[in-house]
């Protein structure tokens, strides 16, 4: 199926769950990330970004086809060993997606005000009196788009 005709089942929302529970386990006074109800923004993020997309869709699509998952009722059904197996199936034959899939993961938890606090990170703009920059206007660049390349191609 075609990347821009794929879309989230609540069944891919439960395994993305399971799965971003053990990339980032529960510690301290925070639960882990699928816990933390990140999924939906690791979804929104996925949907953003083409790259973090095809590794979501792919590890999710992997993940469903994995034998042990099929044969036990799904990801979600599997014993946490079982799952972390799989994981670490995905990890070694499916490098790269998997690798994006984690990145993907990171993100969305370490970008979670709840996480900033926990760690004692400053939130808020990044200006040190806390002046907010405006929202990048992409028509600043117009006009040097229009414009021939003026270097040499290698």
């Amino acid at each position: 199926m075609p990347e821009s005709e794929w879309t989230m089942t609540e069944a891919d929302r439960l395994v993305l769950s399971a799965v971003m529970d053990l990339i980032v386990p529960s510690s301290d006074a925070l639960p882990g990330a699928g816990e933390m109800g990140l999924a939906e923004k690791a979804e929104e993020l996925a949907g953003q970004i083409d790259l973090y997309g095809e590794a979501l869709r792919r590890i999710l699509d992997a993940l469903s086809l994995e034998p042990s998952a099929r044969a036990e009722g799904g990801f979600a059904a599997l014993e946490e060993d079982q799952r972390i197996a799989a994981l670490k199936a995905l990890e070694s034959n499916m490098v790269k997606h998997f690798d994006k899939f984690v990145d993907l993961v990171y993100i969305v938890y370490y970008s979670d005000e709840r996480v900033h606090e926990k760690v004692g990170w400053r939130t808020g703009p990044l200006q040190p009196r806390g002046w907010e920059l405006p929202p990048f206007d992409p028509t600043i660049l117009e006009t040097v788009s229009k414009r021939e390349p003026f270097w040499r191609r290698v």
